[in-house]
């Protein structure tokens, strides 16, 4: 009897230890298969004149699914001076590193994703793209956002959205690379968030997108493009797109006055392995294109020229390109571009780019790029080479 009184107690004790340790294993095994890591590795070189620069990086991330509807999703980014630089501030190229020409890292990505239905949210920092901010990940790190996005797909064919980007960070941001600052101080101004809305529609060969932007007490912003693509035969197709937009200043002028219409139209003929693309942009108004937080979204931007770099008002710019692809995975390209304002003496620059891209299995990807910039009104002229090596695990 004895025994029985110290052995039932431990039978039961350890039965239910045994249950809990094959619960906790459950469930940890059950948090692990839904946690999903990924990034990229990246080694960069750009020169530009007598400013050279190497580097390091990329990006560690990971998304653990929650539930059906809730994920969240976290992501370190680096950039990293690979030894070999210069030890003078002054021949370096700065754009691979933060404003002391030092390596960083941040924490890039740190947001909530909600899905229900037709409705998707995304809450904290991201990648995000659109017309006048984006990524334009052409050096080590991309820019990223902090924002708050909500978007509805009303059908398979129109969505509609609306959110609030506060901040960015990356660089092109303005001020310092390895930071988040308000998207108000990245354009020139002082602190101060962007609400947004858009539309995307797409049906059969008709595509649309159109953005809304107001920041406080600096601007307001419109903008629209519309692409009709066309499949003639297997191996010829063609593209034609036109863009509009409007920016006007608000409250405050931080930014100064602001009046401003541009307007674009690109064409493109592919005919098997060969594309050729032109485009024109034209500036209306008493003051030059808007600037944007990346790339910008206008048909004429090249390597290191874009509309809103022109001094002056009433500007404008045209590109050719003709893009051949030797391989599915291999392709390489010349685009040539001139930029003038009204008074050819304000501004007055051509560039020509001669490239190469190539891509394997979504994993490797290569992108060579020269530039040089023939600035006619007697500055000397710019030279830029760009190598970058990326790896996507």
């Amino acid at each position: 009897m004895f025994y029985l009184l110290i052995f039932i107690p431990l039978f039961f004790s350890s039965t239910a230890s045994a249950e809990y340790i094959q619960t906790t294993r459950s469930e940890t095994n059950q948090w692990v298969e839904n946690l999903a890591c990924n990034g990229y590795f990246r080694s960069g070189f750009i020169q530009t004149n007598h400013k050279s620069a190497t580097a390091l990086g990329g990006e560690i991330g990971c998304q653990l699914k929650i539930n059906p509807y809730i994920s969240a999703h976290a992501g370190i980014f680096g950039s990293f001076d690979s030894g070999i630089n210069s030890n003078n501030d002054n021949n370096i190229q700065s754009e691979f590193f933060n404003q002391n020409q030092e390596s960083y890292l941040l924490i890039g990505e740190a947001f909530i994703t909600l899905n229900y239905a037709n409705v998707n949210a995304q809450f904290g920092r991201q990648r995000f793209n659109s017309p006048f901010m984006d990524e334009d990940d052409l050096r080590i790190i991309p820019n990223l956002f902090e924002a708050y996005l909500l978007d509805y797909h009303l059908t398979d064919k129109l969505t509609l959205g609306s959110g609030y980007v506060r901040e960015a960070s990356g660089w092109e941001n303005g001020a310092n690379a390895s930071q988040f600052v308000s998207i108000g101080e990245a354009l020139g101004g002082v602190s101060n968030g962007a609400i947004i809305s858009w539309l995307d529609y797409s049906h059969n060969s008709i595509s649309n997108n159109t953005w809304f932007y107001y920041i406080p007490d600096h601007l307001t912003l419109l903008y629209t493009e519309f692409h009709h693509t066309q499949e003639i035969s297997p191996i010829l197709s063609y593209d034609i797109g036109f863009q509009y937009n409007w920016g006007a200043d608000t409250g405050s002028q931080q930014l100064g006055h602001i009046d401003n219409h541009t307007f674009g139209i690109t064409a493109t003929l592919t005919w098997a392995k060969l594309s050729v693309t032109s485009a024109y942009n034209k500036t209306i108004g008493d003051t030059t294109a808007l600037a944007s937080i990346g790339g910008g979204p206008f048909f004429t931007s090249v390597e290191d020229q874009t509309l809103d770099a022109i001094e002056g008002s009433d500007s404008q710019s045209i590109m050719l390109n003709a893009e051949y692809r030797l391989t599915s995975e291999l392709a390489i390209g010349v685009m040539a571009g001139k930029f003038s304002a009204s008074t050819k003496a304000d501004y007055n620059k051509e560039e020509l780019n001669l490239y190469l891209n190539y891509s394997w299995n979504n994993m490797l990807h290569t992108e060579v790029m020269y530039a040089v910039v023939d600035d006619l009104n007697n500055a000397a002229d710019i030279h830029q080479i760009r190598i970058i090596l990326s790896y996507q695990y």
